[in-house]
């Protein structure tokens, strides 16, 4: 709420260089140059699509269009970025101990499926953010309820009934994505689910253009084939140096996609 929504994909964006930072970093990666530079070239088009989508978006009004992009202040905007960032890297290292995880006897996929693994941290997510919850927003999402009951009797209206079916969907569709992604994660490398994750807001961005019935425009559309070209260009480049014979001396484990 604090920030623009096309400002916070935009940092957003920047989630497979935090993941090929952390990968690396922590010795369970390795990325030839290629790779590197086909990762900028996703992160520039999720970032030029994000721009161009949020530019249309806001075009609505004239006076928005100096301010579309950034936060209403310079300290909110840095607020902002700094939230953003510290969830990138969250999901950056949730991604490298899931694989650290995974190469542990506990973490085989015999002993531990996906499902169970999803459910342990969501298990874990809920503990610690139950407290939280209950202490910050609870008094105040009870006393909304509470007015809006007391003068619409929302309670019984449809309203209610649509708020709930919404709400039912949408835990069922993220549940799924975070299953999906786990899924996934345990067969590819860190750096190229973060590249997977960064084309799923190339794919939101065309979806809601669809659906909200948003214009494509020009920037938005060369964004989106540049982060597609990006990806298929890791996907290569990847595949090759994975087909490259390594030398006998090499005994380091690395990651196996």
């Amino acid at each position: 709420q604090a920030s623009d929504a096309s400002f916070v994909e935009t940092v957003k964006a920047a989630e497979p260089i935090t993941s090929a930072s952390v990968a690396v970093l922590w010795k369970i990666e390795v990325l030839s140059w290629e790779e590197a530079a086909s990762l900028g070239g996703i992160v520039v088009g999720v970032l030029t699509s994000t721009l161009a989508n949020g530019m249309m978006s806001t075009k609505t009004a004239e006076a928005a269009s100096a301010g579309s992009l950034v936060s209403s202040s310079v300290g909110t905007a840095i607020r902002a970025c700094a939230v953003v960032m510290t969830a990138n890297l969250c999901f950056s290292f949730r991604g490298l101990y899931q694989k650290i995880f995974r190469a542990s006897p506990q973490g085989n996929p015999s002993v531990m499926d996906d499902m169970n693994l999803q459910y342990r941290m969501q298990q874990i997510g809920i503990l610690l953010c139950l407290i939280p919850v209950l202490l910050f927003d609870m008094p105040h999402v009870i006393r909304e309820l509470w007015d809006v009951s007391d003068k619409a009797r929302f309670m019984l209206s449809w309203v209610f009934l649509r708020y709930v079916s919404i709400a039912v969907i949408n835990g069922f569709a993220f549940t799924s994505y975070n299953l999906a992604s786990t899924y996934i994660l345990t067969r590819i490398s860190v750096v190229h689910h973060a590249a997977l994750n960064c084309i799923r807001r190339v794919f939101a961005i065309i979806v809601t253009s669809i659906v909200f019935r948003v214009p494509i425009t020009t920037l938005s559309a060369f964004g989106i084939a540049v982060s597609v070209g990006g990806f298929f260009s890791f996907s290569h480049f990847k595949m090759k140096r994975l087909r490259r014979p390594r030398p006998l001396s090499s005994l380091l484990p690395m990651s196996e996609v």
